[in-house]
């Protein structure tokens, strides 16, 4: 790439050598330290690419071998700058150019989010924000470091993250906790209580650590403490000397019931594409948006989508420019009515994502009981799901005391 650009900065003619001995001249040219490049045999001599300064150098060699040359094609910022040395304006508008290019590049316009799953690009691009690490920040003034570590000590779900600048793009990688909730939930080494997270009747119960306070089919309600995080010591009265804190440690199943309801109206409207259609073009150069002035929209209903494009020259060194294309597409509209038929197709599809959410969660579903019913002009799907699931959540287990007098009792005893 770099000789490339030396090449280019020098300038280099693509040439034909035709004549009597073709390998001498180029024996020659070897010995007195002639560059060539991109030799390829053509049909009465070669072809080959030759720098400027070299091809001055040229007509005592093509003399003695009896050769001749043929320039086919000049290449270079010196031809470059000798063919418009006229247009004075241009040069400076590319010269300026140049300038504002190497201005810009000390700024981060674009920003590449990889690997976040609980975060959303929202979030974190808001957080860069609060950081003054966003778009249009100067580079020098990024402490990448320093945002990473920001960034895993704000969001508990961010367990690793790199920060890293190329060009005038900004790449954030993050690796979240992929753990379910509640194994994450703790927040440091405290003991903590497992409570329930929703109404239900506990189905199974497996304690490892910590002192059960349910058992199976027991009804718990919403923050009911299910294994408390502190054990109790007993003396041979059975009654506590002390209370030992190792954290409540469980899973815990529990019977949960999630209501359903969907409307779904029997008139409805439909949109039908005309075919008709029109484009329209903006473009926005930092925080200024050119529209078009000659484009207006001249249809009463249509649908608009809008795609954006950040202009780039390399893969890593993006401008702050941006060209915005909207496809404006005409609609009829259109009164419908839903037959009985329609509607339980709808409502059977509707319902089976629903579940399908619900399982994606690890939610097994135990029963489902969706009615159908019609109720004036709508149609009403009202039932409630059954299922099981854990629901373990966490808080942080109270510690007891022992009142002085047991105290003194149990010192008396001994």
């Amino acid at each position: 790439m770099l000789l490339s650009l030396i090449k280019y900065a020098q300038g280099y003619v693509y040439v034909r050598l035709t004549g009597y001995a073709p390998e001498r001249f180029l024996n020659l040219c070897g010995s007195r330290g002639i560059l060539v490049w991109n030799l390829a045999p053509c049909e009465d001599g070669y072809e080959f690419c030759i720098s400027a300064r070299g091809f001055r150098e040229l007509k005592p060699l093509l003399k003695k071998t009896r050769t001749k040359i043929r320039i086919l094609r000049r290449a270079g910022l010196p031809f470059v700058t000798f063919k418009y040395r006229k247009r004075k304006l241009f040069c400076a508008g590319i010269f300026l150019s140049g300038i504002l290019l190497y201005y810009l590049s000390g700024f981060i316009w674009n920003i590449e989010i990889n690997g976040n799953s609980y975060l959303s690009d929202e979030v974190i691009l808001d957080f860069l924000e609060e950081e003054t690490c966003t778009f249009g920040t100067r580079k020098s003034a990024i402490d990448c470091a320093a945002l990473e570590e920001s960034l895993r000590s704000r969001y508990d779900e961010v367990i690793w993250t790199s920060i890293k600048i190329y060009g005038t793009k900004m790449t954030v990688d993050v690796q979240e906790n992929l753990l379910p909730k509640e194994q994450y939930e703790k927040k440091d080494e405290m003991p903590y209580d497992i409570v329930a997270a929703k109404d239900g009747t506990v189905t199974e119960i497996i304690t490892r650590s910590g002192t059960p306070l349910v058992a199976a089919g027991t009804e718990v309600k919403k923050g009911d403490v299910l294994v408390s995080g502190s054990v109790a010591i007993s003396n041979d009265a059975e009654e506590v000397t002390e209370y030992l804190y190792p954290g409540a440690d469980a899973d815990i199943t529990a019977a949960v019931s999630y209501p359903y309801q969907e409307v779904i109206p029997e008139i409805y409207t439909q949109t039908v594409p005309t075919g008709e259609s029109r484009t329209d073009y903006s473009l926005t150069i930092g925080n200024v948006t050119i529209k078009n002035p000659f484009f207006k929209n001249s249809y009463k209903d249509c649908h608009v989508t809008t795609d954006t494009y950040q202009l780039h020259v390399t893969d890593h060194f993006y401008l702050p420019v941006w060209v915005e294309k909207s496809v404006y597409r005409e609609v009829e509209k259109k009164q419908k009515t839903h037959s009985e038929k329609e509607v339980r197709q709808i409502a059977t599809k509707n319902l089976e994502n629903f579940l399908k959410d619900l399982e994606e969660k690890g939610i097994q579903i135990t029963e489902k009981n969706v009615m159908i019913k019609k109720m004036g002009k709508n149609y009403v799907a009202d039932g409630t799901i059954f299922a099981r699931e854990s629901i373990v959540s966490y808080q942080p287990t109270e510690f007891m005391t022992i009142p002085d007098e047991e105290r003194q009792q149990t010192d008396e005893s001994d």
